[in-house]
């Protein structure tokens, strides 16, 4: 059976390629902020920035026909140099076939693979009851996107000395602005962030991503309270598709929300370390 068939309007090679994009739409902003830097040649993409820790060194797209070993060389030795932990994502139409044997070859650890899903925008689910004493709205307010924040902050283990960094992030997505691509969902309590979801608009679908909730207030459908939220807004501002990159613990919540499974993607790292 054709994976997308539950998907209207779409096939899986359109999918693929959707899948594929606004990861990459979304991802290489974290190139173009103060301090960082974008590398995009048309067969590689990768970026780097100031903080040393996973994801914020990352491959993006590898599809290298000529001199591959020395391509995969040149960025390892960058890496290695500046002793950063750094992630590099084999995906569907990475070149060459054999890219995830010779990135093992040079001692990178395949340390997940990514269910990447799908679906349209119409005949979305009902949003979840709210639990009691909880809030839900996207961050438009600077002291929202602030919050925001620091839940991604702790999201990650980002050191107390990048919270700076992390914050020009933010301003090079214009959170909360009326231009802004990124949109972030959150659920409160009692003021203070207890779960989140943004969403990055690209060309040709809004791509889910950052989906966590604390871990004292999960059980309560947040996150499904926040993705029913985050796909109706895209609804409404004309998006037709959605895509996302799950981790495999949550597939199934995906699932129950109208996402197929379309591919996968394949995570390696400089480094042990739990996505």
């Amino acid at each position: 059976m054709n994976k997308s068939s539950f998907v209207s309007g779409f096939n899986t090679e359109a999918l693929i390629h959707e899948i594929e994009s606004n990861f990459w739409e979304t991802w290489l902003n974290f190139g173009l902020a103060p301090g960082c830097e974008l590398h995009d040649d048309g067969a590689v993409l990768w970026f780097e920035t100031p903080i040393p820790i996973i994801p914020y060194n990352v491959i993006l797209k590898f599809q290298v026909k000529r001199n591959i070993n020395q391509k995969i060389d040149e960025i390892l030795s960058h890496f290695n140099r500046r002793k950063v932990s750094f992630l590099w994502v084999v995906h569907p139409s990475s070149l060459p076939l054999d890219i995830r044997e010779r990135l093992q070859k040079r001692g990178l650890q395949h340390i997940e693979i990514i269910p990447c899903m799908a679906r349209d925008l119409a005949n979305l689910p009902q949003v979840p009851p709210l639990p009691d004493g909880v809030e839900v709205h996207e961050a438009i307010e600077e002291s929202d996107v602030n919050k925001f924040q620091e839940l991604t902050a702790w999201r990650w283990g980002v050191p107390s000395n990048y919270r700076q960094q992390l914050q020009l992030f933010f301003e090079s997505f214009n959170v909360g602005k009326p231009s802004a691509k990124a949109h972030m969902w959150v659920a409160w309590r009692g003021g203070a962030p207890i779960s989140k979801v943004g969403s990055y608009y690209g060309d040709g679908s809004v791509g889910i991503y950052g989906v966590v909730t604390k871990p004292e207030e999960r059980g309560q459908s947040l996150a499904s309270i926040l993705m029913v939220e985050t796909m109706k807004a895209a609804r409404e501002a004309g998006q037709k598709l959605v895509v996302l990159h799950s981790s495999p613990l949550a597939e199934n919540l995906y699932k129950r929300l109208g996402f197929v499974t379309v591919t996968q993607f394949h995570l390696y790292a400089s480094e042990a370390v739990y996505i």
